[in-house]
């Protein structure tokens, strides 16, 4: 076998040609340049749902403190749809330069890629980082002859009765809270209502067109404390505004929690430096009180949560969805 010794000047001329043509010993520096130089151009963070809701709101104070610690101008662009397939959808297809990022919450993580044929598989996204998780509830009307939730299970578990569940857009998170419930009560009488999402389900349930709904700060707290709505039961891990109303939890009484995750989420293969950008700028946002006040105004569950600690809890919350969304027979093919 032939072998070829380089001089120390050869030997420098190929390291340099190597590091020009971006392999070599080092490698990896391109993405490095690039990490350097990014934001290249203004961000685009989609929020795949429409404006107003608490994911949108939390998405407007992030984007104002990345402008600021990044930048570069962050416009929040509202692509609602397919309980926010549509707006995830064209994140994933983007360029994976951490110029397109989307909000995404709950079912579209979750629920919907088990239950929908999707074109792409949201949990092979980017998860860049997380800065909520969505409390959920169960309310009836204030004037509804359900003064407890033991009151509504019972009503429900009778005979010839029938309870009109508001279930807010497609098949989602809330359908679970109530198949859920059925399961742990030992069978409940009950169908769905398809509403266009959290607003139009509180506003059937005080027209009397439906009984009861999960539904999520934003749409119901208002109603509360008007005393339209009763919150008879918190199915996410907590919800202190309604615990301090001595609302029963889910967990302590039937034994589930209906986990809500969000993420901050980038096109697949987005470099791993590109990536910690972002990750620290949200981290140094939560870290931020003022922007954690103003994002705790939804009444979500405000923490920051690292892009790897994201994927996990959402994918902890997609397996635990898995045997009801079969038992319910709603699984893609069934």
């Amino acid at each position: 076998m032939r072998t070829t010794t380089l001089t120390g000047t050869a030997l420098a001329a190929v390291l340099l040609l190597s590091a020009a043509c971006g392999s070599g010993p080092r490698g990896g520096g391109d993405a490095e340049a690039a990490a350097a130089d990014f934001p290249a151009r203004p961000i685009t963070l989609v929020v795949p749902y429409g404006a107003g809701g608490s994911t949108d709101t939390i998405a407007r104070v992030l984007a104002d403190h990345l402008e600021r610690s990044l930048g570069q101008p962050v416009a929040v662009e509202n692509v609602p749809g397919g309980v926010g397939a549509v707006g995830v959808q064209r994140v994933f297809n983007a360029e994976p330069d951490g110029h397109t990022l989307a909000m995404a919450s709950g079912s579209i993580l979750t629920v919907t890629p088990q239950t929908t044929e999707l074109e792409y598989d949201p949990m092979e996204m980017t998860f860049v980082a997380s800065t909520h998780e969505s409390v959920a509830a169960r309310f009836v009307s204030g004037e509804s002859q359900w003064q407890t939730i033991e009151d509504l299970v019972a009503w429900g578990a009778q005979e010839g009765n029938e309870l009109v569940d508001a279930t807010s857009g497609g098949f989602g998170v809330n359908d679970i809270g109530t198949a859920s419930l059925s399961e742990a009560v030992g069978g409940l009488n009950y169908r769905p209502l398809a509403t266009d999402g959290g607003a139009e389900a509180v506003v059937r349930i005080l027209a009397g067109d439906a009984d009861m709904n999960q539904n999520s700060a934003t749409a119901a707290l208002p109603y509360v404390e008007s005393g339209e709505l009763r919150p008879l039961l918190i199915e996410s891990p907590s919800w202190p505004e309604l615990a301090e109303l001595g609302v029963p939890t889910s967990q302590e009484l039937y034994g589930y929690t209906i986990i809500n995750p969000s993420a901050v989420l980038a096109p697949p293969d987005l470099p791993d430096e590109i990536r910690q950008v972002l990750e620290d700028a949200i981290r140094d946002a939560l870290e931020d009180e003022e922007v954690a006040e103003r994002m705790r105004g939804t009444f979500e569950l405000v923490g920051f949560r690292s892009g790897a600690d994201a994927q996990e809890y959402a994918q902890q919350a997609y397996d635990s969805y898995t045997p009801i969304i079969e038992a319910m027979g709603a699984g893609i093919g069934e």
